[in-house]
């Protein structure tokens, strides 16, 4: 189930079959170009990967606005403010809290998380409609989609 009007009343009526949470991770930079550019890139990539999880367990995930953060910060301070977050978004209603990030800093900071880190390799796209980019979207969301199922089990 997505973040919108029509999902989460259909969320409301059943939450007690949505146990699980994909909250993706997205740096936010615009003091240089570059890591701007990039950082945007990651949003509209992580974005389509997690839209793509949720349609594949509709009924049984919701997919979570996305969790931004500034890049040049403190990673353990915002592992604290995550927490925090997700604590108030989504309490003890949901047995698995996945984030997704492309954000190989997150990796020293996942002991801390309350939740599951998946930790996607980055990939610069430029042509969303193009075939390779499309399966490697994919791709992303079998292998996403069957480490969940994994916790699942």
């Amino acid at each position: 189930m997505k973040w919108d009007t029509i999902d989460l009343k259909t969320y409301f009526k059943s939450k007690e079959y949505v146990d699980t949470v994909c909250i993706p991770l997205v740096p936010l930079n615009l003091s240089n170009e570059t890591d701007a550019i990039k950082f945007a890139n990651y949003q509209q990539t992580i974005q389509i990967i997690a839209k793509e999880v949720e349609r594949n367990f509709t009924g049984r995930v919701l997919l979570s606005p996305v969790y931004t953060y500034f890049s040049e910060g403190s990673y353990e301070a915002e592992q604290e403010r995550i927490n925090q977050w997700t604590e108030l978004m989504f309490g003890e209603d949901f047995k698995h809290k996945f984030f997704l990030t492309f954000d190989l800093k997150w990796k020293k900071e996942e002991k801390g998380l309350d939740g599951t880190l998946l930790w996607l390799p980055a990939s610069m796209i430029e042509d969303y409609q193009s075939e390779v980019t499309k399966k490697w979207i994919m791709d992303q969301k079998s292998q996403v989609s069957e480490l969940i199922r994994s916790f699942w089990q």
